[in-house]
């Protein structure tokens, strides 16, 4: 940090610079002009011994020259604002993958779900429209192998993966998506089994208020709304939103209603972030999960709340965080009023499921680097008509209560890690240990390593081993056509990747490039299987299940006409030993996937105007493995999937038109073989911004 001089605008102009602990804190809430930087000087003195020189041409408000030289190299640097950090940080130092607001604004995007489909490795298997139930995973893992945080808690749901989404936020919410790798996740004592979503909701606008009305294809609408204030040091935000379709076939109506309220605490040693979330959802399931018995229906509840707390010293950092999640959810096989159940149906399924926790992590800055500790306690259980042991003792179980059956399990992780940074790079080693009431003990373990030899460039490799507890419809759920496995084992994995980054400045234009190489080695995968011959699904652990792949992106800005273009290659082959068996999930997997966005404004393209005029166009190509049965038992390939959406989008004042064309192309894919997915839609909105 610097000495600084402090105008009366507030900008802060470095004059020299002080190693300080405490440095750091003049500048928060404060613009930073940094000015010019005389490269040619720097160079010449950092090569000489002198520090008092060095020190001198490091930082000046004005033009240096060399001695007895006239010429120089002038850089110009913009002024730059930094702000306390947040009670929410981001996960991890370099995400895999991160979508920012603005990168939100690039694509033709509702909701999350949207989002994540446009990320290179990440698969979501959506059933029905609107984001109303999907199946998220990752580097061809599972959809019960991956992790949804918020701010940075791990809210994954216990009973199954298929509510991994079940979270009442809204995209108009999101400052941030980051998309994380296992080894990103340790030192935050998080075990993730394939990988992780982080969504981080915006907590340090200032007043405003925003609204948004959608209507569309099928009786779709859209309203949601948005307001932030700030009060003295703390800043409020609240959201609700409600979206409802007739559906684009038969069975496939919905209902979805968000609430989120989001309270942050911003100042230099103790910040603090409480929010609490309700969100309903009801939904027609046509064939969602049998073809046999394709009229069904699902509703769901859910209610989640957190409180966070950062506390900062001079060389250490306390993070403590208290969370819960409490998930309600109905099936029905065959859906009231539409059809009558045969005499043999038992019922609905009911389920309540719950998390609770508490997680600490104390950091402290140790020579140059690192060292870090820290434990969590979480609470799961389950009340249910099906999932669990019989129980008519306990109190929410006991007649005429729906819930009959009832589970639970207590785990302690216990964590450390230290990161030791160099001049060019940092190299990092964590480990985890685990205790789980149920499946005793189980570890996890990383070993990360970055090196940045030239500005643009940056390498990093990681070693991971992981594990992950079955959920309870793994261990407990039986149906007619389902058969489930108590003695289950835990599966576990061992991962390495190697990646690379390439970022510059060419012609006023920014490119980025990411690539990424994988393998990972799974034992004892979870998995619902069946034979060719039969209906009967059963989970199971299969001895051996790897993958391997790679994955590429390209980002680059050139602005103008031209905003933004990019895009993204993913390719996943899994080795395994399910031979003869049908994979209800693990083997149907993405092996191609490919997405290429464009970011137009036409008018300044074509006709060198300034009219506020966007278009958005993303296209998606997928190939997906594995075989799914029709409603008469015949086995069919998953055709590959060509889909195109666009969005034209025009800014008047306050307000923002718009005009979406999702799968224009009106392609037939599927992403689970029963459920068709949608052809042709359209959507208009209308946003508001005060």
């Amino acid at each position: 940090m610097a000495r600084e001089r402090t105008t009366n605008s507030g900008i802060i102009y470095f004059r020299r610079f002080t190693r300080a602990k405490y440095a750091v804190y003049n500048s928060l809430h404060r613009i930073v002009n940094i000015c010019r930087l005389a490269t040619y000087v720097a160079d010449c003195q950092l090569r000489k011994s002198g520090l008092l020189l060095a020190l001198a041409v490091v930082v000046m408000p004005v033009k240096m020259y060399a001695q007895e030289d006239d010429q120089y190299e002038e850089l110009s640097l913009p002024a730059v604002q930094i702000v306390a950090p947040t009670t929410v940080t981001q996960t991890t130092a370099e995400p895999a993958v991160v979508f920012t607001a603005q990168d939100i604004k690039n694509h033709s995007v509702h909701c999350v779900g949207d989002l994540l489909t446009l990320v290179a490795g990440v698969d979501l298997r959506v059933r029905g429209a609107g984001d109303v139930q999907g199946d998220l995973s990752m580097r061809g893992g599972s959809f019960d192998q991956m992790l949804v945080l918020v701010n940075g808690i791990n809210l994954t749901d216990a009973q199954t993966g298929h509510h991994l989404l079940d979270i009442p936020i809204d995209i108009t919410m999101v400052e941030r998506v980051e998309v994380l790798t296992p080894s990103m996740l340790l030192s935050r004592g998080i075990v993730a089994f394939c990988g992780a979503v982080n969504i981080v909701i915006n907590g340090n606008a200032q007043k405003r208020l925003m609204a948004e009305l959608g209507l569309g294809s099928d009786g779709t609408a859209r309203l949601s709304a948005m307001g932030t204030a700030a009060c003295g040091s703390w800043t409020h935000t609240v959201a609700a939103s409600y979206a409802r379709s007739d559906g684009y076939m038969e069975n496939t109506d919905y209902r979805q209603a968000n609430v989120y309220v989001q309270s942050d605490r911003r100042v230099e040693q103790d910040n603090w972030s409480i929010s609490a979330g309700a969100q309903m959802k009801d939904f027609g399931s046509q064939a969602f999960y049998s073809v046999s018995y394709p009229d069904q229906f699902e509703a769901t509840r859910t209610l989640t709340m957190a409180v966070s707390n950062v506390h900062s010293w001079s060389t250490s950092r306390l993070e403590s965080s208290a969370y819960g999640r409490l998930h309600s959810d109905r099936f029905e096989l065959f859906r009231e009023g539409r059809v009558e159940a045969p005499s043999w149906y038992g019922g609905h399924n009911y389920h309540l499921s719950e998390i609770a926790g508490v997680r600490s992590r104390l950091v402290r800055r140790v020579g140059r680097g690192d060292l870090f500790v820290g434990a969590e306690l979480r609470s799961e259980g389950i009340v249910s008509s099906v999932l669990g042991e019989p129980d008519t003792a306990f109190w929410l179980c006991r007649p005429p209560s729906n819930y009959n059956h009832r589970s639970e399990r207590l785990s302690v992780n216990l964590f450390a890690g230290c990161r030791v940074d160099f001049d060019n790079g940092s190299v990092e080693a964590d480990v985890l240990g685990n205790r789980n009431s149920v499946f005793g003990f189980n570890y996890g373990a990383s070993l990360d390593a970055v090196w940045q030899p030239l500005r643009d460039w940056r390498f990093g490799a990681s070693l991971t081993r992981t594990f992950r507890t079955p959920t309870f419809t793994d261990l407990y759920y039986r149906s007619v056509n389902h058969e489930s496995n108590p003695d289950l084992n835990s599966e576990c994995s061992l991962s390495a990747e190697v990646k690379a980054r390439y970022s510059s400045s060419i012609g006023g234009c920014r490119l980025a490039v990411l690539s990424a190489v994988y393998y990972r080695a799974g034992r004892d995968i979870i998995d619902w299987v069946r034979r060719a011959e039969e209906e009967m699904w059963y989970s199971m652990n299969h001895t051996i299940l790897d993958a391997m792949g790679g994955e590429l992106t390209l980002m680059l800005h050139v602005g103008k006409g031209l905003d933004e273009v990019g895009g993204n290659y993913s390719y996943c082959k899994e080795r395994q030993d399910a031979t003869g068996m049908v994979s209800g999930y693990d083997l149907d997997y993405l092996s191609h996937k490919a997405n290429f966005y464009v970011v137009l404004k036409p008018a300044r393209l074509f006709f060198g105007s300034d009219i506020p005029l966007r278009l958005k166009g993303d296209m998606n190509y997928r190939h997906r493995e594995g075989e799914y049965a029709d409603v008469g038992g015949v086995m069919h390939s998953y055709p590959d999937a060509y889909i195109v959406n666009l969005s034209l989008e025009y800014a008047f004042k306050r307000l923002t038109f718009s005009f979406d064309m999702h799968n224009i192309a009106d392609c037939s894919y599927r992403d689970f073989g029963g459920v068709p997915q949608p052809g042709r839609t359209f959507m208009g909105t209308v946003r508001m911004k005060l």
